[in-house]
């Protein structure tokens, strides 16, 4: 069901762009966004623990990250996300995989706390193996440099969106087409706006759950909350 909604995702989206945007802006804008959805489409999303590497491996689309799961301090689940810290400092988060209305309506199974489980109890057995053989377990550090970069990614979104609002065409001689474009101006602005301060928060800030997570002794073991 994600996989047919991403390849709906790619066709409207490809079409919107080509429609409302001046042709300088809709092609990169089709090309970056059809390629992405396309991705997903075929690739699909998953989390995979790897026994023979001692390792989780995290896809979504063509993003492909592995991490150690001895080098793991916290496992965290929020609603659809599931986000795990690293002992070098960082973080990657996933959303597994009913995150919006439309998910929930598709009846997308919401299997996060599932999957968080399952990474937590790998990361201990993995880690209590590294003990057992005298090889030191890494305690974590701070996570604001994961979130210092998500979020400025997040604010650059916002601003493209922002950018992108303007640049819509908003003049038809069809009615409806000069409605949609309205709304879609309108629709890329609030959300634009939105992501841009949304994100001047979060950069003012550190999450003081992930910051009490990745300071844990060593000897702790990872938690799926």
């Amino acid at each position: 069901m994600l996989r047919v909604k991403s390849l709906v995702f790619a066709i409207l989206g490809v079409t919107v762009a080509a429609v409302f945007f001046p042709v300088w802006f809709a092609v990169p804008v089709a090309v970056v966004f059809g390629v992405w959805e396309l991705s997903l489409a075929v690739l699909g999303a998953a989390v995979t623990v790897d026994p023979e590497r001692a390792a989780v491996v995290l896809r979504t689309g063509l993003i492909n990250r592995r991490v150690r799961l001895a080098d793991v301090t916290a496992v965290l689940v929020e609603e659809s996300k599931v986000s795990i810290a690293r002992a070098e400092g960082g973080e990657i988060s996933v959303y597994a995989w009913r995150k919006s209305p439309l998910d929930n309506w598709l009846r997308v199974p919401a299997i996060a706390e599932d999957i968080g489980h399952a990474v937590a109890s790998a990361v201990a057995l993995a880690q209590d193996g590294e003990k057992a053989a005298g090889r030191e377990v890494r305690s974590g550090t701070s996570a604001r440099t994961r979130s210092a970069l998500a979020s400025t990614l997040l604010g650059c979104t916002g601003l493209l969106a922002l950018v992108s609002a303007f640049l819509v065409r908003v003049h038809w001689h069809n009615p409806v087409l000069t409605t949609l474009g309205v709304i879609l101006a309108l629709a890329l602005g609030v959300s634009g706006l939105f992501y841009v301060l949304f994100t001047l928060w979060l950069l003012t800030r550190q999450s003081p759950r992930l910051a009490r997570h990745a300071q844990r002794p060593a000897g702790d073991r990872p938690s799926a909350a």
